[in-house]
């Protein structure tokens, strides 16, 4: 039975609703604005649930659970959420609206055109991202009981530089927490596959010490321009996460600093108690190494300018044409996709499921565990065959006898294997004659 479509109000709580701007399978994104108490106005992104979803309860479970996390989360280094509730029938999370690109778009951009990014600049935007990821780590409820917030899912596409030379942990869709109503389905492994932790690629239990595992990654990322994890196959980027080879950097780059490498190197350990305990510690490692940071904000501007030049204005003009008094009855996509403090009600994420993780590195292994056993079984046979006394004429002929009855067997076994297929195909074939004949016979009428 399909649902009515309910009109999005002009207000959304004490937003203005603008512009569709976006969204996905399951929620819309519309920009919003209002007016603050000392006269500025507040540009937000409004995620509203469809009509469709409104009233499943799992859903809707789901849309609280993710709220009331997200609107404890506040520090300058994570994207706010500003409000959410319920205006009519419509759910809705006010975020806050940002410019600028994600970390990911500017690796990306460096790569192609063979520059890196300076190792001071990498270090400091991790340095603020493991600033944020302890503020979520330390979440408490109304009565002071920790929420055991985990991101699971801490990657470049998930860090947002901003024009203004910010950084900002965002999509918190996956994280883990102690209050969620709505489960995780068992068994699925959330997060982008090549910065899972080696304890996530096993299905075992994580905690905050996962998290600083992806962060570490993508430090070394950052410092190299180099892939730690990926693989041309998740297969074999699973495998290389569970064997968790990490490449000393300072033999890939001349004279890398010393201090940095053994900050990279804990965060990268596979063993959780060998890690940074907190991502607080972790940020104050980096913070130590870098001294003073006064000049980095200016240098993230510049690269954002310098990577994506006109783009700061582009965003510029696309608000104002969003917030027009009266927005256009089309999606106005932004110039570059705005972060989301949570993605999960929006798209599908990467996630493979635990149980397929160790049998599929069980079958990449069974190529080589079969030839060891058919060098395991000429072996026996040679050893086997020196036995034998050539005087034994009996014995001798006996043997023949029996290989020959087993070379009888086996080329009788390999003709009915080629015959298979064929016995398989006749069938086939008349019934694709049946049909051809019908539908002759029918062009005929």
């Amino acid at each position: 039975m399909s649902v009515p479509t309910v009109p999005v109000p002009s207000h959304l709580g004490r937003y203005e609703v603008g512009a569709k701007i976006g969204g996905g399978g399951m929620a819309t994104v519309y920009i919003g604005r209002t007016t603050r108490g000392n006269g500025d106005e507040e540009l937000v992104a409004l995620k509203v649930i469809r009509d469709e979803y409104a009233h499943d309860e799992n859903f809707s479970s789901m849309f609280v659970d993710e709220a009331k996390i997200l609107a404890r989360l506040a520090h300058p280094n994570v994207i706010h959420t500003l409000e959410y509730g319920v205006t009519g029938h419509h759910r809705f999370i006010a975020m806050e609206l940002l410019s600028g690109r994600t970390f990911a778009d500017v690796w990306d951009e460096l790569a192609a055109r063979n520059e890196a990014i300076s190792v001071r600049l990498g270090a400091w935007i991790c340095a603020r991202v493991a600033e944020g990821l302890h503020s979520a780590h330390e979440l408490v409820d109304e009565g002071g009981t920790p929420l055991s917030v985990i991101h699971r899912d801490v990657n470049p596409g998930n860090v947002f530089l901003t024009h203004r030379g910010e950084v900002k942990l965002i999509d918190f869709g996956l994280a883990k927490a102690r209050v969620r109503l709505s489960k995780s389905v068992d068994g699925i492994v959330k997060g982008k596959i090549p910065y899972l932790a080696p304890e996530q690629a096993r299905g075992a239990a994580i905690d905050r010490r996962t998290d600083i595992y992806a962060l570490g990654t993508t430090l070394w990322e950052t410092a190299t321009m180099k892939r730690l994890f990926k693989r041309d196959t998740d297969v074999a980027t699973l495998k290389a996460i569970r064997d968790a080879k990490v490449p000393d950097v300072r033999e890939m780059i001349p004279g890398f600093p010393d201090p940095l490498w053994k900050i990279i190197e804990r965060a990268t350990q596979i063993e959780q108690d060998a890690r940074q305990a907190t991502a607080e510690e972790l940020h104050h490692e980096l913070d130590a190494f870098l001294g003073d940071t006064s000049d980095l904000p200016g240098e993230l501007v510049d690269l954002l300018a310098k990577l994506f030049p006109g783009q700061q204005a582009q965003h510029a003009k696309w608000v104002r044409d969003a917030t027009a008094s009266r927005p256009p009855m089309w999606t106005m996509p932004p110039p570059a996709p705005l972060p989301t403090v949570s993605s999960s009600v929006l798209e599908e994420t990467d996630s493979v499921p635990e149980q397929a993780v160790a049998p599929t590195l069980e079958r990449e292994r069974e190529p080589e565990q079969a030839r060891e056993r058919e060098r395991e079984r000429e072996a026996t046979e040679k050893r086997s065959s020196s036995k034998q006394t050539t005087s034994a004429k009996t014995g001798s002929e006996s043997s023949n006898v029996t290989r020959s009855s087993r070379d009888e067997a086996t080329a009788t076994s390999d003709r009915g294997d080629e015959a298979a297929p064929r016995r398989l195909w006749l069938p086939l074939a008349v019934v694709i004659a049946v049909l051809v004949a019908l539908a002759l016979v029918l062009s005929a009428r």
